[in-house]
């Protein structure tokens, strides 16, 4: 029996071919197709559904009082479907959030828009605010961060006329209540004037036609009349009102003729309720209308304009329809007075007090004793019909 010694050499030399086998991945005599045992693994992330919250513009510059409008899209990412409820937090003091809509349902691979307007109001503070939009989906939340900047509106006058339209019969006068406000602290002196083309036989008088320099918001009354010759047919009358470096405010109302209507004859008186002083309220007309018809009218228009400031019959000095203010009828039209109706309130037809008509001492800076005892003469005008 023969013995196969192997060496130390040779034992070293099997060791390195073992070693070299593994490092090649394969057996010595391993055949030309096998595999390695020792390859690299692959490694595929999953997608995760998810979504976006967007804005065009990012920030908006608005005055204060003014509204800032944002467009808002919701965008799925990997396929994505589902509810997502919109929010709106950290707005400054005075300024509020509409969204439209404030839910928004992504069901395709589409974005889904959403309008949001953030309105702010004179409180509000001027200068940059950021707040944020949120989008929630169960318990994922996606934000966005917008801005809006505030801005001090310029000073203005506005002006307003009430009713938008008067209609009545050839040969009447139409009263407006013209109202004239001071806008973000203007203080200057407002001039009124009228505008646009007067048919034949109308004329358009302001009184007052200005307002002195002041804090003081006031009130004019615009007379239109038509004469038995002004035809039938629709004129915008407008009025504007303008003061030094601010743009001019315009407003506008109707004056209808119609020779269809039958004007009925009647007659007005009124009596102011209560004293008048610098500072005190405005005190109503007590008005009273007489209808000698044999048939029921209805009064389309009423009217209240300041005449002559006088005291014990002579023209006062230093005092002036300017000192006093006129707040025209404020109630609702047709109003029906019953046939041969003798001096019949407004009250007792319904009106309340708070519509009827007002004169207010106007309470200027400058001093107004002139005005101590004077007596102030009203006018009053007005439409009817019988239909």
């Amino acid at each position: 029996m023969s013995t196969r010694v192997i060496t130390r050499a040779a034992a070293l030399l099997a060791l390195c071919a073992l070693v070299a086998a593994v490092a090649v991945g394969r057996w010595p005599g391993a055949g030309a197709g096998a595999t390695t045992g020792f390859g690299r693994a692959k490694v595929v992330a999953a997608k995760v559904k998810d979504y976006t919250v967007t804005s065009q513009p990012l920030s908006v510059s608005v005055q204060r009082g003014q509204p800032a409008t944002y467009a808002l899209s919701v965008t799925p990412v990997s396929g994505f479907t589902g509810t997502v409820a919109l929010s709106v937090t950290g707005l400054a003091a005075g300024a509020t959030a509409t969204l439209t809509p404030a839910t928004v349902e992504v069901t395709t691979g589409s974005a889904v828009s959403s309008t949001l307007v953030v309105t702010t109001s004179a409180t509000t503070p001027v200068g940059s605010d950021g707040f944020t939009v949120t989008g929630t989906n169960g318990s994922t939340k996606r934000t966005l961060d917008l801005t809006v900047v505030v801005s001090t509106p310029p000073p203005a006058v506005a002006v307003a006329i009430t009713p938008a339209s008067v209609s009545l019969a050839p040969g009447s006068t139409a009263t407006y209540a013209v109202g004239i406000s001071r806008v973000n602290g203007y203080t200057g002196a407002i001039t009124l004037g009228t505008t646009g083309s007067l048919p034949k036989g109308v004329q358009a008088t302001l009184t007052p036609s200005s307002l002195p320099a002041g804090s003081t918001s006031g009130t004019a009354t615009l007379q239109v009349s038509t004469s038995s010759t002004t035809p039938d047919g629709t004129t915008a009358i407008g009025v504007t009102a303008a003061g030094s470096g601010v743009t001019t405010s315009s407003a506008s109302a109707s004056l209808v003729v119609d020779s269809k209507q039958s004007s009925k004859p009647f007659a007005l008186a009124g009596d102011v309720v209560g004293a008048l002083y610098p500072g005190a309220p405005a005190r109503p007309v007590d008005l009273t209308v007489t209808n000698p018809n044999n048939q029921a009218i209805k009064l389309t228009n009423l009217g209240v304009t300041l005449g002559s400031v006088t005291r014990n019959g002579a023209v006062v000095q230093g005092c002036t329809a300017a000192d006093f203010a006129i707040r025209q009828y404020a109630g609702s039209y047709p109003l029906t007075v019953p046939a041969g109706s003798p001096s019949t309130r407004l009250t007792s037809l319904g009106v309340p007090m708070s519509a009827l008509p007002t004169v207010t001492f106007v309470d200027a800076a400058r001093s107004q004793d002139a005005c101590r005892g004077v007596t102030i003469q009203l006018a009053y005008t007005g439409s009817a019909t019988n239909q």
